[in-house]
């Protein structure tokens, strides 16, 4: 099987543009293009969570076809591209946002498929978006210890593994999302300091330690911030209420 990837889009975003945006990602033409990228999830980036705002990240599924996909995304999407290709959508667009950012990342073993997040029915309204920097050279092997390590005991209090992503921009950069709610993701972080000695609301679990521990072996930089998915993609609630 072809190794797939995913487009990673940071997008920084005009006012209180989020909302319509993610809407306009989710009409983007190229979602009904054969060959072409899948929207896979729109999220915006929350407020106070660590992050830098107002943002919206998007994933594109690659597709099955690997990088021969790839290459056709860049030869339709770019060097074959004209204005009646998109129409007005370019436009409306460029209404709520200002620039941003891509990432092309190629997925690890471990990392599940659109159609098995939808099989094993993971959902968050609260996803976990983490932009590791490692020591170069390391990505695989540190995705395939989060897969063997993290992966099971983030399962046990909720937080599911949605997306185990090598850049291959560059030869330091990960990407590890992770599908949850707001109660579960604060458990664990006052079950982390409470294991530290440094709280007394949580429980103390010495494995959180120890993974830190076997992270820090690896990690040398970036950072962790909470977003929320659009309703109706497939890891998203139904509605906005929910």
């Amino acid at each position: 099987m072809p190794r797939s990837f995913f487009l990673h889009e940071t997008i920084d975003i005009i006012g209180q543009g989020q909302y319509d945006y993610m809407d306009t990602v989710a009409r983007e033409p190229v979602n009904q293009m054969p060959g072409l990228f899948r929207l896979q999830g729109t999220f915006f980036v929350i407020g106070a969570s660590g992050a830098h705002w107002p943002q919206v990240i998007n994933l594109y599924d690659g597709g099955p076809e690997g990088w021969d996909a790839w290459t056709a995304n860049l030869d339709r999407l770019n060097l074959k591209r004209r204005a009646k290709f998109y129409g007005d959508w370019w436009d409306e667009a460029a209404k709520v946002r200002s620039g941003g950012f891509d990432r092309v990342a190629a997925t690890a073993p471990g990392s599940p498929t659109s159609a098995e997040i939808v099989e094993r029915g993971i959902k968050g309204t609260v996803f976990v978006h983490q932009v590791l920097e490692l020591r170069p050279g390391t990505q695989i092997e540190y995705l395939e210890t989060v897969s063997a390590r993290r992966v099971p005991l983030l399962a046990e209090r909720g937080i599911h593994l949605t997306h185990l992503l090598e850049v291959i921009n560059n030869p330091t950069e990960v990407v590890v999302v992770w599908a949850t709610d707001l109660p579960s993701w604060v458990e664990l972080r006052k079950d982390f300091d409470t294991t530290r000695g440094l709280d007394d609301s949580g429980t103390a679990d010495p494995r959180l330690t120890e993974w830190q521990t076997l992270e820090n072996c690896y990690v040398t930089g970036g950072r962790t911030e909470l977003m929320t998915p659009r309703p109706g993609c497939i890891y998203g609630p139904e509605s906005w209420d929910e």
